[in-house]
């Protein structure tokens, strides 16, 4: 039975994922959004969100780093929440060395939502007078990986055309509509900023109701199989397991469900454990600045394609 501390927390994430949305619902319907139609060609821009988890979020990069259709990400943006790891730190030093990585640094209000809602809003900022600015919003969790070279491409071969939404359809039966998991999915951006399109919300899926209010809107939503296609890997509940050790009063260091799961891939731990190791000694913190070089060098690349 749950102690004390536990009902509390519930309680008190309940309350702020209240919050959260009536804000930003409210929000979404006020403020106007002013993006550009899209035009069938993808040009990503990557979001994700830190909450204590930077080796994860480094080993994502370097991943991402090996992709041989790199130059089809226009921008990455990083929102670190709250991060006592060193994150925000390590976030800093990156952005000064790419100019395509921008960086937000949250300090209230931790929540993931917010988090990849301030992520979208600083491309917005940067993408002001580029002749090419990011359509296709890539949300990712930290705990991701890619595992084939091929992914990005293959994934904006599958947003090309009218694709509203792509990602990785759950074959869950509980929910009425089509379920895409939130760590791994793309959105059109003039999709995202629509009014009759629902906003990420503090939710246990953040995605589920702005997916659920795509398909109602009849745009077409495809199936990617970013997990059991083998392009990329989600080690799971990362950021709970964290909480524990750096934010052990947030409402989430709680939470039962803080093992990995590796999104039911088999031999997912095996996986993660064989890609972890190969990039094992570019982790080590004495080798971070060594580190931010291999990255700036190989994300200069970023929103090169066509040139």
């Amino acid at each position: 039975m749950p102690g004390v501390r536990e009902r509390l927390n519930y309680r008190v994430r309940m309350a702020g994922q209240r919050v959260d949305q009536v804000w930003s619902r409210a929000n979404k319907r006020f403020v106007p959004s002013n993006v550009p139609a899209y035009d069938g060609q993808p040009r990503l821009g990557i979001v994700t969100v830190n909450f204590s988890t930077t080796r994860y979020l480094a080993l994502l990069l370097l991943t991402l780093c090996e992709q041989r259709d790199l130059r089809l990400v226009h921008r990455i943006a990083i929102v670190d929440n709250g991060s006592r790891d060193g994150g925000r730190e390590f976030a800093d030093r990156l952005e000064r060395a790419v100019p395509r990585v921008h960086v937000v640094k949250n300090r209230y209000f931790l929540n993931h939502a917010r988090g990849m809602r301030a992520g979208v809003r600083v491309l917005d900022r940067a993408d002001r007078g580029d002749p090419k600015p990011v359509n296709m919003l890539l949300f990712l969790d930290t705990d991701v990986i890619f595992r084939d070279p091929s992914a990005i491409g293959a994934l904006a071969d599958a947003a090309a055309g009218d694709a509203a939404l792509v990602g990785q359809l759950s074959t869950r039966t509980d929910v009425p509509h089509p379920f895409i998991h939130a760590s791994f999915f793309a959105v059109r951006r003039d999709v995202y900023g629509r009014r009759d399109i629902e906003p990420l919300v503090y939710h246990g899926s953040p995605a589920s109701w702005q997916q659920q209010s795509i398909a109602k809107a009849g745009l077409r939503i495809v199936d990617f199989p970013s997990y059991r296609g083998g392009y990329a890997l989600h080690r799971g509940r990362s950021g709970y397991a964290a909480s524990v050790v750096h934010r052990p009063w947030h409402p989430t260091a709680t939470k039962a469900m803080r093992d990995p799961h590796f999104s039911g891939v088999p031999d997912g731990e095996a996986i993660w454990r064989e890609v972890e190791s190969r990039h094992a000694p570019m982790l080590e913190p004495a080798r971070e600045a060594e580190l931010i070089d291999v990255l700036a060098t190989r994300l200069a690349v970023l929103g090169t394609d066509g040139e």
